[in-house]
């Protein structure tokens, strides 16, 4: 009888988990890092998109930085084909390139600045050539919109 009640005391005193609460906690557990994982690229998308329109806009303000430096014209040219664009004076040196191809730390699907001749030019007084310039920049989380007036101050829109 002593043996009985030894035997009942230690199989009372076990824990654990059953293999049913085991496979019920991995299958939850799966299915918050699933959701996790989800937004979480989608969070990094959207923060490559805006990202990208902010370097945009800070380069067409170096574009006009550049003008008044030389004293000349100075142009954003790009190559909408490539997503990039070259930082080019008067001579057509290239002062600065830009990529934002599949290869580059922001990658994105479209750049399209609506101006004739795919390009903004700021002259010798930081003046904008144009009376303004849009510049469309793309990627599969959205787009968003780089506006800069004649005076080269910029704007980032959601489209």
């Amino acid at each position: 009888m002593r043996m009985d009640h030894m035997n009942r005391l230690l199989r009372g005193n076990q824990r654990g988990f059953t293999l049913v609460e085991l496979l019920i906690a991995v299958t939850i557990m799966s299915v918050v890092g699933l959701m996790a994982s989800t937004s979480f690229r989608d969070f990094r998308q959207r923060t490559i998109l805006n990202r990208a329109a902010q370097v945009v806009a800070a380069d067409a303000a170096l574009t006009r930085t550049y003008a008044i430096r030389e004293r000349s014209n100075v142009s954003l040219v790009a190559d909408e084909s490539n997503q990039s664009y070259q930082i080019r004076d008067a001579s057509g040196n290239v002062l600065k390139t830009r990529w934002f191809d599949a290869d580059s730390d922001l990658p994105l699907d479209s750049l399209n600045i609506r101006l004739a001749g795919d390009s903004l030019t700021f002259n010798a007084r930081g003046m904008l050539v144009s009376a303004f310039a849009v510049i469309d920049v793309g990627s599969n989380s959205g787009s968003k919109t780089v506006t800069v007036n004649g005076l080269g101050r910029h704007r980032i829109t959601t489209n």
